[in-house]
């Protein structure tokens, strides 16, 4: 594996997006009669598909059946009796196209029906084509009877087919998923992921030391990466809830020698949140690991807890008075000629280890504020001059090679985050319904998971996991030399 590939997979908590899942749905009631194209589009369009685009889920058993099984209608719309006009033709297709296509007002392909009758939801002959492919539009010959589709006269379109008056295009998506068909043949998962949260939108899972999140393209990991373990290990959203991915997706990655939280998106509005979110570091980490020194904490680059909140990292709710008055440090030194910031602080010290800097290991509290290639491991290695315990690429070799046995010790173990779908408008009114159920599930089995709306009315997740064993077995892996670990105490100014 080449040196690019690696480092693409690596990467710190970069987001990722997948645009190949099941897309935004519509609602369009049928144009009767002679309805214009024109009135349709201006007067009832935007109206129509408000309710399929915004709300979480759907009765679907009000939904016809689509085809083949598991598939629901959620669209219709007919073409007009008298045809589409031809200006409205001449303004959404080129004259190359109108030739090449043999578009009449009485006569079109599917993707061009589907530009005249849903505008806003297919904008381009690609897009319309693309969704076709996809086995999401559906081409009824002829009116509905009493309202109800003719399971005779229904058939999945294609794009050779032609639309004349009085035939329907229904937009169709699956609405019962088992995210196992995904796995394939394979009757157990590659191997253990923990699901730390859950709900019908996203999820939070404990990733593996050593384990990729993407594998990179043409293959090279098998089954062993995250994005594939997860239809295992996911829940499908309930029956009903829309836009939902045919496989859970991780929305960013983390280095595959790192283990802890990540998060994974169900459907594809809760993906464009959360990669936003993380895209703009609104989504807040913190990772803790354990460097190779005495790590010096100078007075010149420390702030208070007050001055970190206002760099935007979660200091956290610890009520401990002694714990608020302690100071953070702060890194902000370029990599790659990016602005790249970390917050921390040292929590524990290990003196008399044989072969560490100065006999002597740190635990370290780590919040980036910038999520840059290798940013946590670099900025420690390099402005701290203390690397990751074990961490082969930055340790220096030497002694430090000697330390190396058990892994890199890093964990993303906190993580602060607001919920993609309840802090929207349109989930507002469904988390005032669920808000008791859902606050009094997370109290009820994860004492570090909790959900919860703060003062100023966000929905936000908070999680926190117990680091790997490894932290805990520090003192037995290293030997009699560890001393007990002694809390630090800073010097309050």
């Amino acid at each position: 594996m080449d040196a690019a590939t690696n480092k693409q997979e690596e990467e710190e908590d970069i987001p990722f997006t997948d645009d190949d899942d099941v897309g935004e749905v519509l609602d369009v009631e049928e144009v009767e009669g002679a309805a214009t194209t024109a009135d349709y589009n201006n007067n009832t369009y935007k109206e129509l598909t408000s309710k399929f685009t915004t709300e979480d889920s759907l009765d679907i058993d009000t939904l016809p059946k689509g085809i083949p099984d598991k598939f629901y209608i959620l669209s219709h719309a007919s073409m007009p009796s008298g045809g589409f006009s031809m200006s409205d033709i001449q303004h959404a297709f080129s004259p190359e196209e109108i030739q090449r296509l043999k578009l009449q007002p009485e006569n079109v392909t599917v993707p061009a029906a589907l530009i005249l009758l849903f505008p806003d939801h297919f904008t381009t002959q690609t897009r319309a084509r693309k969704e076709s492919r996809k086995r999401k539009i559906l081409l009824h010959k002829g009116a509905l009877t009493d309202g109800k589709f003719d399971r005779d006269k229904l058939k999945i379109a294609k794009v050779g087919d032609r639309v004349v008056p009085g035939f329907i295009l229904a937009v169709q998506a699956r609405m019962e998923h088992n995210y196992s068909e995904s796995a394939n043949h394979h009757k157990e998962p590659p191997f253990h992921l923990p699901v730390v949260y859950e709900d019908d939108y996203f999820a939070l899972v404990n990733k593996p030391e050593g384990i990729v999140v993407f594998g990179p393209k043409g293959g090279g990991y098998g089954r062993m990466t995250v994005k594939s373990c997860l239809p295992w290990v996911i829940t499908p959203p309930k029956l009903g809830v829309v836009s939902v991915l045919r496989r859970p997706t991780p929305v960013h990655r983390i280095d595959r020698g790192t283990s802890g939280l990540l998060v994974v998106a169900k459907t594809k509005p809760a993906m464009v949140e959360l990669s936003r979110m993380f895209k703009e570091r609104k989504a807040k980490k913190t990772y803790t690991a354990i460097v190779n020194g005495d790590i010096l904490e100078p007075k010149d680059t420390s702030i208070s807890n007050e001055e970190a909140e206002k760099l935007g990292v979660c200091i956290g709710d610890d009520d401990d008075v002694e714990s608020r008055k302690r100071k953070w440090q702060v890194i902000d030194n370029e990599l790659e000629d990016q602005n790249a910031v970390t917050v921390w602080r040292r929590v524990k010290q290990y003196t008399g280890i044989e072969n560490a800097r100065n006999n002597t290991l740190s635990m370290v509290e780590l919040k980036p504020k910038t999520g840059r290639y290798h940013q946590l491991r670099r900025h420690m290695a390099w402005t701290g001059n203390c690397p990751l315990l074990g961490d082969k690429t930055y340790d220096g070799g030497g002694p430090a090679r000697l330390l190396r046995e058990n892994g890199f010790y890093l964990c993303s173990n906190k993580i602060v985050i607001e919920h993609p779908f309840y802090n929207s408008s349109q989930g507002r009114s469904m988390w005032e319904k669920v808000k008791e159920v859902e606050i009094k599930k997370c109290n009820d089995h994860k004492e570090n998971i909790r959900i919860a709306e703060e003062s100023d009315g966000r929905v936000l997740v908070y999680a926190e996991i117990d680091l790997p064993s490894k932290f805990n077995e520090l003192t037995d892996l290293m030997g009699e030399n560890i001393s007990a670990a002694a809390e630090c105490k800073d010097e309050v100014a």
